[in-house]
């Protein structure tokens, strides 16, 4: 048999091998993984993947060129941190193909004549896991970088919004108070009575000032630190919550399965942003629900008002930026966020996978 006829025969025997192996793993993946393999486009990116790997494999073993890893596809990390897709996910399926191609690849290779002094089995898995790893590795670089992005932009949103309410809150506030006493000063210059009622307005304003102040003071602290998140939000609620807004807080199964201290700080700021914004704009609110749940191996952590609602349409994103930086910390931690409104009011839902010790 001629070297190109051995070539084709190679060539059809490696496909066919390969060809079970990917239908074993996206099998697997749509159980384990299954977002990534949720549509037809995302297998079939799967699969163009988990074949090139093989056949890198496949070369690699018979000491054949290429001798390059597969297109590593660093912006397949970035579109996967875009879409929410937790590094989780890729790494349980490159688990799986690891195991799934092994067996195959040994059996395969079994009459190739391969170098060095380990066993035909060790030489497979060696060069295998190597393959997957220089295809893994970029791509959860590309997807930290993406993450580490967005906290930059979260941070840089947040700082805008407290100079922001510094002007519009407390600089407004400290203003019209300096002007009650600009005109007391004057009355009492030019001999004429004192204007009690407006002196009295003008504490009120000082008032409200000192606590705008204490409130942007407590935003920036963002410490949960040894408190549970639901006793973290309760202290939240009993320093912010308007007079006259009926507040309740539930918490289940936080106490019997602690939470992991980045969990609790991250999710801490996503559910106090929700709290922020029900207070704000909570339109005819007369009650707010804050639930907090731990169970079957995922936080959930809802806030919920009466109010009349919104239109997510007409938000205008260049003023708002919390539900934006709510999204983007809930996809840091692999999870997401709902928003439920209408007539009836508004419900944020934030959902977060656990580690398997907190499940």
């Amino acid at each position: 048999m001629t070297a190109p006829e051995d070539a084709h025969r190679l060539a059809e025997a490696d496909a066919e091998v390969d060809a079970a192996v990917a239908d074993m793993v996206l099998a697997d993946a749509a159980v384990v993984a299954h977002r990534l393999s949720a549509d037809s486009a995302r297998a079939e990116q799967l699969r163009v993947r988990v074949l090139a790997v093989l056949r890198v494999t496949h070369a690699r073993v018979r000491g054949l060129p290429p001798a390059a890893a597969p297109a590593a596809q660093p912006d397949v990390g970035a579109a996967r941190a875009r879409t929410g897709l937790h590094p989780a996910e890729s790494l349980r399926v490159a688990s799986l193909l690891f195991q799934r191609a092994l067996p195959a690849l040994v059996a395969h290779h079994r009459d190739d004549a391969l170098l060095g002094a380990r066993s035909p089995a060790e030489q497979v898995a060696l060069v295998l896991h190597q393959v997957i790893d220089e295809l893994v590795i970029p791509a959860s670089v590309s997807y930290v970088d993406v993450l580490l992005a967005r906290i930059s932009d979260a941070n840089r949103d947040e700082r805008r919004r407290v100079a922001r309410d510094l002007h519009d809150h407390t600089s407004h506030g400290i203003g019209a108070a300096m002007q009650g006493i600009d005109l007391a000063l004057h009355l009492h210059a030019t001999g004429q009575p004192l204007a009690v009622d407006r002196l009295r307005t003008t504490r009120q304003l000082l008032l409200d000032t000192l606590n705008d102040v204490r409130g942007l003071a407590t935003r920036l602290r963002d410490v949960v630190g040894d408190r549970s998140l639901a006793q973290a939000l309760q202290e939240y609620l009993d320093f912010t919550a308007p007079v006259g807004l009926e507040v309740t807080l539930t918490e289940d199964g936080e106490e019997a399965a602690p939470l992991p201290g980045h969990v609790k700080e991250e999710s801490y700021l996503i559910v106090r942003e929700a709290i922020r914004n029900s207070f704000l704009h909570g339109r005819r609110a007369t009650r707010l629900d804050v639930v907090v749940r731990v169970a079957d191996g995922q936080l959930q952590a809802s806030v919920a008002d009466d109010g009349s609602g919104f239109d997510p349409a007409a938000v205008d994103a260049t003023r708002s930026v919390g539900l934006s930086s709510v999204r983007e910390r809930a996809e840091g931690l692999g999870g997401d966020v709902a928003v439920e409104t209408g007539p009836g009011g508004v419900r944020l839902v934030l959902t977060v996978p656990l580690p398997r010790a907190n499940a």
